[in-house]
């Protein structure tokens, strides 16, 4: 029988798990402070080391612990997470990060049976994504509408992280079940300029708007920012590529059809097609390239490290120049 003080969290998908432990955190908070510890497991974790982390402190009280990384236990570290799981300590709560199911079978299977199991996948194409979103509405007893999620889609991509924000942001700002119209006019109004904005300025060869709208996103979104405009410029790069490679012979509406598109998407088409024509193969893989090196110095990859945001905004404001350059 599964215990409430104890989670085991499977799964890649960063976002999804990290909003799974600060839901945890939230219950906890409403029954007062608690100590809360993190301990990554590494080459160098020592049998004890787990022992260590989740004993009680000498003045009591709730603790939290993350232990992540449970992949990599050894066979002896796995048998003694095992007996901490066994602990009757009601001011002690666990969760277990758990990211490539091929490592620690055993403890996984062992694990399963007294945790509460949260599932953190990695969310890839389209059904998945529009599943997400459906489902994320869902969480505020609201229905959204296959436009709208395209309409959303259109705008930031398919980054789960920005998408759910969405979500949460549209239906706190509305009424009803979500519709194209409500997330168009919240775009447009409320948010007044996306990433999508950006992006089809940029490849219409508009670079001074295209700057004056991101830096207009800098002002009003923060961080943010950065992460919606190379998120929508990789979105049309990506859209670019599959309508190149397209069947001759066909409509825009088919065309739109034929790569996932709804058929009123077929005004896109027509656009992402005049700027593909200016475009080489090689070129559109070059930036392709950038794209992916800058998404991971926005999201904390290596290259990334040290950079803080108003050095990341400079990335993406010279990565913009080098497209309309090109």
């Amino acid at each position: 029988m599964s215990s409430a003080r104890l989670t085991l969290i499977t799964g890649t998908e960063q976002f999804l798990a990290e909003r799974a432990v600060s839901e945890i955190k939230s219950t906890l908070r409403k029954a007062g402070d608690f100590d809360f510890v993190v301990s990554e497991i590494s080459d160098d974790t020592r049998p004890g080391d787990l022992f260590a982390a989740t004993s009680a402190t000498l003045l009591g009280g709730n603790r939290l612990v993350v232990i992540v990384g449970s992949e990599l236990l050894t066979e002896q570290l796995a048998a003694e997470l095992l007996e901490i799981t066994a602990i009757d300590d009601p001011e002690l709560w666990i969760i277990i990060r758990h990211q490539d199911g091929r490592k620690n079978k055993k403890l996984i299977d062992a694990l399963k049976p007294v945790c509460n199991l949260v599932t953190a996948d990695k969310i890839t194409g389209k059904r998945d994504v529009e599943a997400f979103v459906s489902s994320e509405a869902a969480k505020f007893k609201r229905k959204i509408a296959p436009a709208a999620v395209e309409s959303l889609r259109t705008s930031l991509g398919d980054d789960i992280r920005l998408l759910a924000a969405a979500i949460d942001q549209i239906t706190a700002a509305t009424t009803g079940n979500l519709t194209q119209e409500m997330v168009e006019q919240y775009f447009d109004g409320i948010a007044e300029i996306r990433g999508y904005h950006v992006s089809d300025r940029l490849w219409a060869g508009d670079l001074a708007q295209a700057l004056e709208k991101f830096r207009w996103m800098v002002l009003n979104d923060g961080a943010g920012a950065n992460i919606q405009v190379i998120a929508a410029i990789a979105t049309d790069l990506r859209s670019m590529v599959r309508i190149m490679g397209a069947a001759g012979g066909q409509s825009d509406e088919e065309i739109a059809r034929s790569i996932g598109w709804s058929e009123k998407m077929g005004w896109k088409v027509r656009a992402l097609r005049t700027v593909a024509r200016g475009w080489k193969p090689a070129a559109l893989a070059h930036f392709a390239n950038r794209l992916a090196e800058i998404d991971a110095q926005l999201k904390g990859g290596a290259e990334g490290i040290g950079l803080d945001e108003t050095a990341r905004t400079a990335v993406v404001e010279k990565f913009l120049v080098d497209i309309a350059r090109k």
